[in-house]
């Protein structure tokens, strides 16, 4: 596993935060050290994570003993971490290395149960995915073998660890014995790059917002000599910039990988290494994986460039979902996961997505659930009725009959709570939500009248 027998790579540099730099030997005694501060029994821990060693040692360690990590973000709200608390009834709350004790009861907990990671970005969900130790290391083994990550590659984070694809990078990283340069500067950032050039970084990850922020600063015109490979996950990029990126790698000596995954699979489920031929597509299943098309009857799709459901299958694939302490009692895994994506295969085998089933976005590479933000509105007694893109959140506000909204200070505020960048919220009034003949709101014609100016 990953996360045992860190000292096998002994004095090569397994973490580097500012100054301070660890070998994998020295990570090792920080982990054990850790660990010795930790329950001898199974707790169930909340911890706050961000790209520092306090955080990845504690990681490792709970990991280590066996101790369930529900995975929240540093900067999660105390409303949601209060909610979580509620719900899940932790042990344990760490953060920044501290242990905070909770409570003392012994839970009943499915022993596969290693990692909760939440299903909806920052939406206030409680819903978590819940993964194995198996689900982490068959991701981490995979990501390995179709990445060119060597030992003595430099990546830097541009992720928080809460979040699955930022949390894959580490782990496969570890695995491979490479260095982690931690990071919790924006892939714009001048200090990021600041660190990208002192350090000689190898690799970096980022979604679709990072990179269309980045030519629109002409990154594709860098000079980059170290740049080995780079990738992006987390939602679908115009193709348009992906040839760019594409054509950038190519005159840079690189290597520029398209992937596509879901917390659900621990991250990976696909990965795209021929983009300039292909740079809509999302290529084949990671090893171990298998993908299936599914049509609107659930029967087998055998025919090329006809679209259906994407069904993935492979030893990553979650052990459920929880919503609440009692959830995690016992697991009856599925060998196969309904991605919620339509997608269609080319005659080639490379698979394209083409659709959602479900209502979900990805902006800024955040999974965003539409219906989550409806409820979130709701709340606030607001009538309301969310649709969008991967590139906007588009959201109707039935006009209050007494107090005028103020748009400007919602949208700021949803920008907030949301944890979304308010230009990526286009927040209208409506006079009355249209409904389809079914008495359902018409997400269709509202979609449409959003394209109309305002």
């Amino acid at each position: 596993m990953f996360f045992q027998d860190l000292a096998r790579f002994s004095s090569e540099i397994a973490l580097i935060e500012g100054q301070q730099i660890l070998s994998y030997a020295q990570l090792q005694a920080r982990v054990e050290e850790f660990s010795a501060q930790l329950p001898t029994f199974p707790a169930l821990v909340i911890l706050k994570g961000g790209n520092d060693i306090a955080s990845l040692v504690a990681y490792l360690a709970c990991l280590k003993l066996g101790h369930p990590i529900l995975l929240a973000d540093k900067q999660i709200s105390d409303e949601h971490l209060n909610r979580l608390k509620s719900l899940y009834q932790p042990n344990l709350l760490i953060e920044a290395g501290h242990i905070q004790q909770l409570n003392t009861h012994q839970h009943a907990v499915d022993d596969r149960l290693a990692l909760l990671l939440s299903t909806s970005g920052s939406t206030g969900s409680p819903k978590q995915v819940c993964l194995s130790k198996a689900n982490l290391q068959a991701n981490a083994d995979s990501i390995c073998q179709y990445l060119p990550i060597k030992a003595s590659d430099k990546t830097m984070t541009t992720l928080s660890p809460a979040y699955s694809y930022g949390l894959s990078v580490i782990n496969s990283h570890l695995l491979c014995g490479a260095t982690i340069v931690l990071n919790d500067h924006s892939l714009i950032s001048r200090g990021f790059w600041d660190s990208f050039e002192q350090h000689q970084i190898n690799s970096f990850a980022g979604v679709p917002y990072s990179y269309e922020m980045l030519l629109r600063l002409r990154f594709n015109q860098k000079n980059l000599p170290s740049l080995r490979y780079f990738t992006q996950a987390g939602g679908k990029l115009a193709s348009e910039k992906v040839q760019l990126l594409s054509d950038f790698a190519e005159h840079n000596g690189s290597q520029f990988f398209v992937m596509y995954g879901q917390t659900e699979a621990t991250a990976r489920m696909a990965y795209n290494g021929n983009v300039a031929s292909k740079p809509e597509a999302i290529g084949r299943p990671i090893a171990g994986g298998n993908f299936q098309l599914l049509d609107t009857q659930g029967k087998l799709i055998s025919q090329a460039k006809q679209r259906g459901e994407l069904v993935y299958s492979g030893p990553n694939v979650m052990l459920g979902y929880a919503n609440h302490i009692d959830d995690l009692v016992s697991f009856s895994p599925s060998s196969e996961l309904n991605t919620g994506d339509l997608a269609y295969r080319d005659n080639q085998g490379d698979y394209f997505i083409c659709g959602r089933k479900n209502r979900m976005i990805k902006p800024f590479g955040q999974r965003i659930n539409l219906d989550e933000v409806e409820a979130l509105l709701a709340d606030k007694e607001l009538e309301a009725a969310a649709v969008g893109s991967d590139n906007k959140l588009q959201i109707a506000i039935v006009a209050p009959k007494t107090v005028p909204l103020a748009l400007d200070k919602l949208q700021q505020q949803l920008s907030r709570e949301l944890s979304l960048h308010f230009s990526c919220i286009d927040l209208r009034q409506i006079h009355k939500i249209d409904l389809t003949t079914n008495n359902k709101r018409d997400y269709a014609k509202l979609q449409a009248w959003f394209h109309q100016p305002e």
